[in-house]
Order: structure tokens, then C-alpha cells, then sequence
């Protein structure tokens, strides 16, 4: 009898290991997709910023590109703190 619950408690802690693996890699996925949006969302803020000329629309260009520059340093540093690497040029 115990070797049978040995069993299924070894079974029970592989399936919680996968499903551990599973969730850090969502997480890393979403991590990655977040970064990238960010980068996306800060070329799209360069071409607006280069193109506009009324100076009200210039002076939200650039603080939106400070509030986009926040939200990559709060990314990057997550990334950094869940040791999520990826391709440097991916």
C-alpha cells in the first residue's frame, strides 16, 4: 500500500512540476509580447514625432515617449528578475 502512494504522490508532484513549467513559460511568453508591444508602441512614437508639426502635439509626442521609455524600463527589469532571455534579434 505504501508503495502504491508513493506512486501517486511521485505522479502528483511531476504533473505540479509540468504545470509549473507551463505557467513560467506563459508567463515568459506574455513577458516577451509585452516587450515587444512596448518597442512597436515606442517606432510608432518616432514616426509621429518626426511627421508632426503643431508644438502642442510635439509636447505629447514626447511625454508619451517618457511614458513609453518607464513602462520598457519596468519590463525589462521584470525580464531581468525572472531570468527571461530570448534572441537578440528575435
Amino acid at each position: 500500500m505504501e508503495n502504491v502512494l508513493g506512486r501517486i504522490q511521485f505522479r502528483t508532484d511531476e504533473a505540479g512540476q509540468a504545470a509549473n513549467a507551463r505557467e513560467k513559460a506563459r508567463r515568459r511568453e506574455r513577458l516577451l509580447n509585452d516587450i515587444a508591444e512596448a518597442r512597436r508602441r515606442l517606432a510608432c512614437n518616432e514616426a509621429w514625432f518626426q511627421f508632426e508639426t503643431d508644438d502642442a502635439l510635439i509636447e505629447a509626442c514626447v511625454y508619451e515617449r517618457q511614458s513609453l521609455l518607464a513602462q520598457c524600463r519596468g519590463l525589462l527589469e521584470r525580464a531581468r528578475q525572472e531570468n527571461v532571455c530570448c534572441a537578440p534579434f528575435g
